[in-house]
């Protein structure tokens, strides 16, 4: 049956389960008080009925036992005005003799017949007389040649009334304060619930327009605003990659439909005329081969960069910074003879924690573009120093500069300052932007100073440990 009820619970709506916990805990605590305060106003007005029934008794026997002259029965059955004095309202006063023979009396309500019980000593004690409890004291009472009993029967009608008006205090409180309790435990649930709701509808609305939906801050600082911050900066993450990526596409689709046409326009050329004339056959053959070789730079260049978003980094990995960079500047020197280079190695730096492959990836990137642009005056610096727990490395070329107006965009991706003189170079505009995200994994940082017609420095910062 528990089990039943528990299954059955577990499956109602969050709302209902907060509004049904919340009136059955108020519901119970208020049952619990109630219940504890019936108990102790019965025990209390109990005992006020019984010190009531004890002090008249006490009255009585005062009045008789203080007398210089002990009462007799006569004067005893005369005493029918002070009993009346003493009573109360629903309290029976009555003297009888040790044979049980009643010699005055004073009643005040209706009461039925007791029978007469004499006794030696001061009792005090709770019956039911026709099913209505009662309390009834009886004290001895000794005269001039008289023993007798005085008895008082006090019925608790008052008591009863008083617990029945409480009785029923307690239940029309206790069904409002049920009421109210899920009144206002559905306007809590309701209240605390919106934002879940709210998250709810916006997941609804991004499926249905996309992920420019957001949810609305409310003020208040608490757990569920903090989920709806986390949530629109979630979104935020992924509406700017899904664009990135849009964008992606968009510009690979672009750079790769230039060459394919190319290539359709040669092989086309070659397919009408190249079979007979040698000279169309050749430049065709030259200029799709160029094509073909310039695609498979872009493709490359693709994967690198798609590698570059979650490279494999070892980070215990050491590369001997020295080595690696005057290793490159001598490959370099050899395919590009006309080329200055001059590397300056800081020697207190002996090795830093990046891959050499990654590292030797960053620095061809660099190198490769400082060479393509610096035709006129073509000596590059290299230079790597160590400075405040930093590894910094900068290349500067005096070729022909950056305009400043491009300088932000430079490491977007396919971004070409000039396309027409990079294309003729076989640039696709991907290298900066591969070499930023490797560098940003190793939390580093790339930034690049340049003016037109003056030339360019671009400066690595990597952490030095």
């Amino acid at each position: 049956m528990i089990k039943r009820i528990s299954g059955q619970f577990i499956r109602l709506p969050w709302q209902s389960k907060l509004v049904l916990s919340g009136s059955t805990a108020i519901f119970l605590t208020f049952f619990l008080f109630s219940f504890l305060e019936y108990h102790t106003v019965s025990k209390w007005m109990m005992n006020r009925e019984e010190i009531a029934i004890n002090r008249t008794m006490s009255d009585i026997t005062t009045f008789y036992n203080s007398k210089s002259n002990k009462p007799n029965r006569e004067d005893i059955k005369k005493s029918e005005s002070f009993l009346r004095k003493m009573n109360d309202k629903d309290q029976l006063i009555r003297i009888y003799d040790q044979d049980g023979n009643v010699l005055v009396s004073d009643k005040n309500g209706n009461f039925s017949v007791l029978e007469a019980a004499p006794t030696g000593k001061n009792v005090t004690q709770r019956v039911s007389i026709e099913g209505n409890e009662a309390f009834v004291a009886r004290a001895p009472l000794k005269g001039n040649n008289f023993t007798g009993t005085v008895e008082i029967v006090r019925q608790l009608n008052n008591y009863r009334r008083m617990m029945g008006n409480l009785f029923w205090v307690m239940t029309i409180f206790g069904i409002a304060a049920i009421l109210f309790s899920a009144f206002s435990g559905f306007l809590l649930a309701k209240q605390l619930l919106k934002p879940v709701r709210d998250l709810a509808n916006a997941m609804k609305q991004i499926k249905e327009n996309g992920f420019q939906e957001r949810m609305t801050v409310y003020k208040q600082k608490d757990e569920l605003t903090a989920l709806t911050n986390v949530f629109n900066e979630m979104m935020d993450e992924i509406e700017k990659s899904f664009l990135l990526q849009k964008q992606f596409v968009e510009d690979a689709s672009h750079e790769l439909r230039t060459p394919v046409a190319i290539l359709e326009g040669h092989l086309s050329l070659l397919n009408r005329w190249g079979k007979k004339d040698p000279a169309i056959l050749d430049e065709s053959l030259e200029a799709s081969l160029h094509e073909v070789s310039r695609l498979k730079k872009l493709i490359n260049d693709l994967l690198h960069i798609t590698r570059a978003e979650h490279p494999r980094l070892k980070n215990e990995e050491m590369t001997d910074l020295s080595e690696t960079l005057h290793q490159l500047v001598k490959n370099l020197e050899i395919i590009h003879p006309d080329y200055h280079l001059f590397l300056e190695v800081d020697m207190k730096i002996s090795k830093i924690s990046i891959s050499r492959q990654h590292l030797e990836q960053i620095m061809i990137i660099l190198l490769d573009n400082a060479i393509k642009y610096s035709i006129n005056n073509k000596s590059i610096w290299i230079t790597a120093k160590q400075e405040e727990g930093e590894i910094i490395v900068s290349v500067a070329d005096s070729g022909m500069g950056i305009p400043s107006e491009h300088l932000a965009k430079v490491f977007n991706r396919f971004y070409r300052v000039d396309k027409a003189r990079s294309r003729e170079n076989g640039g696709t505009g991907l290298g900066l932007s591969i070499a930023q995200r490797l560098i940003k994994k190793y939390n580093g940082a790339i930034s690049i100073e340049s003016q037109e017609g003056v030339g360019t420095k671009v400066k690595i910062v990597l952490p030095y440990s």
